[in-house]
């Protein structure tokens, strides 16, 4: 599940909390929202998310940020985390990070495209820490490294087992640390990054686990995604791929799936998770006022042992309906979606903070 998914029963604003430093520049701001909601991984969802956005310092640097998430679930599933994104050396240099754990009960229904109603039921106790620096080396491209390690604690939690999915021959059944290093890049030429109405983002993440800086299994993963936003008068078409692909060696936690709120919304991904997968999405966004706006979007998604095995029949599909409302001037949103996966129902995809893509 996307750690930054966040569920909100009110509207919360940004509080604007120092003056500008000139008349373009933006001011401070916090974002605190309340967590209430309800996916289909989590059920009844509850906590608290707040960010931090740092005055702006130059006219062409974006805002420094610091994200807090503090989370449970009516399944038992609990997590927390911070996320620092500092700009620096006039925007030429990018500082990310990721710090925080969770313990997570899930369900593992064994791998591919398609996967039997009953799964092994677990619990993943984990830890994880990032950094990641990133170089602009044009106005539009900007590469980095980061460096990374996550222990996990997997533990079976069923009562009554009803299937044998998860035995010992499934890489990273018994948890372990994973560390390693990866490489990013991205070509970014969006005139928004909260609410893009042009532009194109490509990004590029390849990691690489590795024994010699500790982890207990080598295996690497990789993610290509590319995204296109066109204006069509005040509304906005955005259409959206990603492929992704992970070693032979690589834990099943770590497969390539579907997260169900920014890639096949209103999913549990749990259910389909492989070595391959691929996903396609379109999104019209149409203001409604300064505040409001309203989308329809399709998402479609589909995991394989090898690409060679995929079909064009065999995507899930995820059509639906969403509301966002803007809590600062560039339109940072609170999102509502609503899904139908594979016509099988509508539930809520999610309640969370920024776009899918």
């Amino acid at each position: 599940m996307n750690t930054k998914i966040m569920f909100a029963t009110m509207v919360a604003t940004a509080a604007i909390c120092s003056p500008a430093f000139a008349e373009d520049l933006k001011p401070a701001a916090w974002v605190p929202l309340p967590a209430i909601g309800s996916s289909p991984e989590t059920g009844f969802l509850y906590g608290a998310y707040i960010m931090r956005i740092f005055p702006q310092t130059d006219v062409d640097v974006p805002q420094n940020r610091l994200e807090t998430l503090l989370q449970g679930t009516a399944k038992g599933q609990y997590q927390a985390y911070i996320w620092p994104n500092i700009y620096f050396d006039q925007g030429n240099w990018q500082a990310k990070g990721t710090l925080g754990g969770k313990y997570w009960p899930a369900s593992y229904y064994g791998q591919g495209n398609e996967s039997p109603e009953d799964g092994d039921k677990f619990a993943d106790t984990s830890f994880k820490v990032s950094s990641e620096l990133n170089r602009q080396v044009t106005a539009d491209i900007k590469l980095g490294g980061a460096i990374f390690a996550e222990y996990h604690s997997i533990k079976d939690i069923d009562e009554d087992p009803t299937t044998l999915l998860l035995t010992s021959d499934i890489n990273g059944y018994d948890g372990g640390l994973f560390s390693g290093l990866g490489l990013r890049a991205q070509y970014d030429t969006r005139n928004n990054i909260d609410w893009p109405t042009t532009g194109a983002l490509i990004t590029a993440k390849f990691d690489a686990f590795t024994s010699v800086l500790g982890s207990d299994i080598d295996f690497t993963t990789g993610k290509l995604r590319m995204t296109q936003y066109t204006s069509i008068n005040q509304d906005v078409l955005a259409f959206s791929s990603q492929i992704a692909s992970a070693s032979k060696e690589t834990p099943f936690t770590h497969l390539p799936k579907a997260d169900g709120s920014r890639s096949l919304r209103g999913a549990d991904g749990n259910h389909w998770i492989d070595y391959r997968a691929v996903g396609f999405q379109t999104e019209y966004r149409k203001p409604l006022g300064s505040k409001w706006a309203a989308v329809l979007f399709f998402d479609t998604f589909q995991v394989a042992s090898k690409f060679s095995d995929m079909e064009v029949g065999d995507f899930h599909y995820s059509p639906g309906f969403g509301v966002r409302y803007a809590m600062t001037p560039d339109r940072f949103n609170l999102r509502l979606d609503i899904a139908s996966v594979d016509l099988d129902g509508v539930t809520l995809a999610a309640i969370t903070v920024s776009e899918a893509f």
